[in-house]
């Protein structure tokens, strides 16, 4: 079991071990989703990176709108 404060600001730290372990690298960004009794981080995936695995099915330009979609739907 990992712990970590809340700063005054709000922020907290990942401890190592689990940011290696989900590949949360720094400039990952995060999305935060209420289930049960607590709090569920999961990265998102980079658009960038999407867009390029994805290019051969689609242009560059439609699947980058549709990941921003996504994107904007998860955090609402």
């Amino acid at each position: 079991m990992s712990y970590s404060k809340v700063t005054k600001k709000g922020q907290v730290t990942i401890p190592s071990t689990l940011r290696k372990r989900y590949r949360m690298e720094g400039g990952v960004t995060v999305k935060f989703e209420e289930a049960g009794q607590g709090l569920v981080i999961k990265p998102l995936p980079d658009i960038v990176d999407s867009a390029g695995k994805l290019s051969t099915y689609a242009r560059v330009e439609e699947v980058l709108k549709d990941v921003l979609k996504e994107r904007e739907e998860a955090f609402r």
